[in-house]
């Protein structure tokens, strides 16, 4: 089964928290046309929103790190950082190609980077 989409996990923890789609609007201080919108997929929220959205839904189990997860796309500095970095596309194509689930690439990275980091930290 696939993870559900950032949308519809936003809409059905808010329909478990008992919350009107313009209550949680007012909550977060956006339109509801805005939140309609991020629960439709249409439009990608903020970290900063999506933070608020995890908070005021905590209490049917959201958390950042879970919400985090179901977003889908680059964001704008990361996809500005990827147009303007040699070896950013090739490294995308080459995760892609691989049929490796990114998630684990990305723990292996993070491994690497950590290790590194110790190694300085020790060295200095």
């Amino acid at each position: 089964m696939n993870a559900p989409l950032l949308g519809e996990e936003l809409r059905r923890l808010r329909l478990q928290s008992d919350i009107s789609l313009r209550g949680l609007a007012i909550q977060l201080g956006i339109s509801a046309a805005h939140l309609s919108d991020v629960e439709h997929d249409r439009r990608r929220p903020s970290e900063k929103l999506l933070r608020k959205l995890a908070r005021e839904l905590r209490g049917a189990g959201a958390t950042f790190a879970s919400l985090e997860r179901l977003v889908t796309g680059i964001d704008p500095k990361t996809r500005a950082w990827a147009a303007a970095t040699p070896g950013a596309g090739a490294l995308l194509r080459t995760v892609r190609q691989s049929g490796a689930d990114p998630r684990e690439i990305l723990r292996t990275v993070e491994k690497v980077l950590e290790r590194r980091q110790q190694s300085k930290e020790r060295a200095g």
